[in-house]
């Protein structure tokens, strides 16, 4: 097992993780503002607490796949240096590993809420946690995966105009949610 790419990964879920944490109360710490809105979940509803992982796993996607394409330079630590040498030579497919585990991680949400609540008939915080944390750990368990067997080379087009659609939508559906229930609040 390479450690590299496990350490990649395990940091990449705990940010994923953090920040999302924190995207939940980003909206109403800055009064509601619009801009923050777009990447922020603006109410309850699932749509918008999909928010929580597709950014912050987006952000760390896009700055660690940068790196890996970015030359060396001297301001660049050695160790750092390294890390990404290897995770770029030895893994080509890890950037759309990321992809992959973004699209997996994000819909995993609401299949896992509307699983659960459906057979409870009602959901619960702790649940609620539960379900972004398991979302969080699939897609980048995926990562882990996909960068090592290139998961997904043959459609990498159709994966990274997903992911475009995706990031689309969630503007989009923020300022302009349709009436169905994945945009209704829950609590």
């Amino acid at each position: 097992m390479d450690k590299k790419l496990l350490g990649y990964t395990i940091l990449g879920a705990l940010f994923t993780f953090l920040t999302g944490t924190l995207l939940h109360f980003t909206y109403e710490w800055s009064g509601n503002n619009s801009w923050v809105g777009l990447f922020s979940p603006v109410n309850e509803s699932t749509w918008e607490h999909m928010k929580l992982l597709f950014f912050p796993m987006l952000f760390y996607s896009i700055i660690s796949c940068f790196l890996f394409h970015l030359p060396s330079t001297k301001s660049m630590p050695e160790k750092a240096k390294t890390f990404f040498a290897h995770l770029k030579g030895r893994y080509p497919c890890i950037c759309l590993g990321n992809a992959l585990g973004i699209l997996l991680g994000t819909f995993s949400i609401p299949v896992l809420f509307y699983t659960y609540s459906g057979i409870l008939g009602t959901h619960c915080l702790g649940l609620d946690i539960a379900v972004f944390l398991f979302s969080v750990a699939l897609g980048f368990f995926f990562v882990f995966y996909a960068a090592q067997k290139c998961a997904g080379k043959r459609i990498a087009g159709l994966i990274y105009t997903g992911l475009a659609i995706l990031l689309f939508c969630f503007i989009f559906f923020t300022v302009s949610p349709p009436n169905l229930g994945l945009f209704s609040p829950t609590a």
